[in-house]
């Protein structure tokens, strides 16, 4: 997943840097580093973006059921 499909995820999921960091149990800077490419997610990190992106979430409210 490219930092420009990161953030466009985001978008599409009207979630703030703060709250996706939130939903991914990380700090918003490793957000903000996703989205300019200075740091790429981890491969958990990858398959739960995967995960947000095949449910199709248009919400903020979208919860991972580990």
């Amino acid at each position: 997943m490219t930092p420009e499909d990161i953030k466009t995820l985001r978008e599409h999921t009207q979630m703030t840097q703060v709250q996706m960091a939130q939903l991914f149990r990380v700090p918003p800077t490793d957000i903000m580093a996703w989205e300019n490419g200075t740091l790429e997610p981890d491969q958990e990190e990858l398959a739960l973006l995967e995960r947000l992106k095949a449910s199709g979430a248009t919400k903020t409210r979208y919860k991972f059921n580990k």
